[in-house]
Order: structure tokens, then sequence, then C-alpha cells
């Protein structure tokens, strides 16, 4: 029996689900049987840090459906402010499951994002993988933001793309513009999309594409995902700087 709700935690401010895996597929399945629009994203502690010092992502956040923990530094802190996380639910390997169930259901996706042409790799990636999945790619506008707002110049690509996706209807629509972007173009146009769920998924089409390598199973199942993705992509040590002010917050948080 599906549940009619999931069960949450609050992370420092961040509401996510705690339950497995199959538990949230099946709810998602459900949702999407029903026509009921469902929104996810997928927090992880850079997220967290992030809404800390922009409150226009924190309120966009507070709006999605479903947060995933996707992140091992969520289930730690869940441990340590007493508000346990079932299980880590990585958003790439959610956007994969779902794409499965698209391919027996008949259901269509669209995918919107990433670098030029990695968006048609990873469909034609997931069709291999997927025999029947049928869908949508395109690489969508490059735009920036002003803090809460889109700059003038990304309006007309935002709402030119929003035309291209509710000309397919598509039921699934993976949104890959990183995080922030994807989470705002999701929540801005929310009411317009001709969809049935929507997702951000970061950087989960450059792992499907085979843009960037994905870290063996046995390292992402014992949480140092991270650290793999820290030794091929050395530059990404500023942004693990986030890391540690995030152990600093959730100690505040605890201690306070």
């Amino acid at each position: 029996m599906v549940k009619k709700e999931l069960v949450s935690v609050k992370i420092v401010s961040q509401t996510l689900v705690s339950t497995s895996k199959e538990e949230l597929l099946a709810f998602l399945v459900a949702r999407v049987f029903q026509k009921k629009k469902i929104s996810i994203s997928t927090p992880n502690p850079e997220f967290v840090v992030f809404a800390k010092h922009n409150l226009w992502f924190k309120k966009i956040l507070g709006k999605i459906d479903v947060a995933i923990p996707d992140g091992v530094g969520l289930v730690w802190a869940g441990k340590m402010l007493g508000q346990p996380i079932k299980e880590r639910i990585s958003g790439t390997d959610l956007m994969e499951k779902l794409c499965e169930e698209a391919a027996k259901r008949d259901w269509t996706v669209y995918l919107i994002g990433g670098k030029r042409g990695v968006a048609k790799r990873t469909l034609w990636v997931l069709k291999k993988r997927f025999p029947g999945l049928k869908g949508w790619a395109e690489t969508g506008p490059k735009f920036n933001l002003s803090s809460v707002s889109y700059r003038l110049s990304s309006q007309k690509a935002i709402a030119e793309a929003v035309k291209r996706v509710n000309l397919r209807k598509p039921d699934l629509l993976f949104v890959a513009f990183g995080m922030g972007k994807q989470e705002k173009f999701i929540a801005d146009n929310w009411d317009k999309l001709k969809v049935k769920l929507a997702m951000g998924v970061g950087g989960a089409f450059d792992y499907f594409s085979g843009q960037v390598p994905r870290a063996p199973r046995w390292m992402r199942e014992a949480g140092l995902e991270w650290l793999y993705r820290l030794f091929r992509q050395p530059w990404r040590w500023r942004r693990q700087l986030r890391l540690i002010e995030f152990v600093w917050i959730v100690f505040k948080e605890k201690f306070t």
C-alpha cells in the first residue's frame, strides 16, 4: 500500500523526507498516476549553506513538494540533531529509477539543461538502458540570476523554454541548470508548466552521458562520493569549504 504522505524531518530549517528509496518511488509513481503535480529538489549540505545566506533560495526550497536528502552530511546532521533520516537518497539514482518507470508505463520525459549536447546524449543513454523510453532533450537557455530575480536579458529565454516544454506536455521533467537556477526555474514557472513531475537534478546529466565518471558503488554506499568527485575535479575544493560551515551550523543548532 502506498503511503498518502511521506515522513519528514527538519534539519537546520530544511524539511527533508525520511523514507526508503522504494517507498519514495512508489509514492511518486502514485502521484503521477493521480495526475497530482509534484516537484522534487535534491538538497545536500551545500544547499543548506547557500540557503542560509540567500533568503530567496530558502523560500524557493520551502515551496518544493519533496526534498530528498542527497548528501551523507545531511544523514550525519540528522543523527546529531535527533532527527534521524532513514537513508540517503541520491538524486541521480532517483532520476534513473523514474526513467525506468517511465519506460514501463509509457510516460514521456523531457530533459533540459547541461552543457551543449549533454542532455541529448543523456537521453540516448537512458533510452538504450530502458528500451521503450520516450522523450525529448535540449540544452535549454543560458541565463543569469540577479539574486532573487532574473536579469532582464534572461526573461525571454526562460519564457521560450517553458513554451517548448509545454508543446510536448511530458509526464516527467528533469532540469539540470545547477543549484539555485533549476529550483527557481521550476518554482517560478510551476503554475505554467504542463508536466506531472519536475525535478532539479544538478550534475546528473554529466554522469549519465559519461562526461563525468561516477564514483564506484562501494564509495557511494559508504557516503564517499563527494571525496571521489573532489579527487576527479580538484577545482571543487573551494565548494567543499561550505562543508566546514555546514558542520559549524549543525553544532550551533545542537548546542544553542
